[in-house]
């Protein structure tokens, strides 16, 4: 009897210390992914992003921002704040698809200091890898 409850006890162990959870997949399936667009990818990752699909978010967002570089206006933009998780791949112009994080931006990247404006507000993001389903 006694060996039945160490093997249970083990195999029960095993179970729960084998399950590991999965990372970044589950932020895109669980919420709704939204819409934008890298609209600047300044030097030393002053990356502005422009939100497609606002919806309820308009308080992350600045409704109108003027970049003092270009004179160029911007509608619904925000700075990224966790820019050393953003796909190096993404380009200015490009469009992606991403989720609303809640992480801080812990900077575990070297990052330059050299300034260039962005918008106030700043949003954490997650880049999801495909666009939501029913989305092509």
């Amino acid at each position: 009897m006694k060996i039945l409850k160490l093997c249970s006890f083990i195999f029960t162990f095993l179970i729960l210390f084998s399950c590991k959870e999965e990372e970044d997949a589950s932020v895109c399936s669980e919420s709704y992914p939204y819409r934008a667009k890298l609209a600047i990818k300044g030097i030393c990752f002053n990356y502005v992003i422009e939100l497609i699909d606002v919806g309820s978010n308009s308080n992350l967002v600045e409704a109108e921002w003027t970049d003092e570089t270009t004179g160029i206006v911007y509608n619904n933009v925000s700075r990224l704040s966790n820019y050393c998780d953003f796909p190096t791949e993404i380009q200015e112009g490009d469009e992606f698809y991403f989720a609303f994080s809640s992480d801080s931006n812990d900077a575990q990247c070297i990052v330059c200091e050299a300034f260039r404006p962005t918008p106030a507000k700043s949003i954490n993001i997650d880049v999801c890898e495909s666009p939501p389903l029913g989305v092509y």
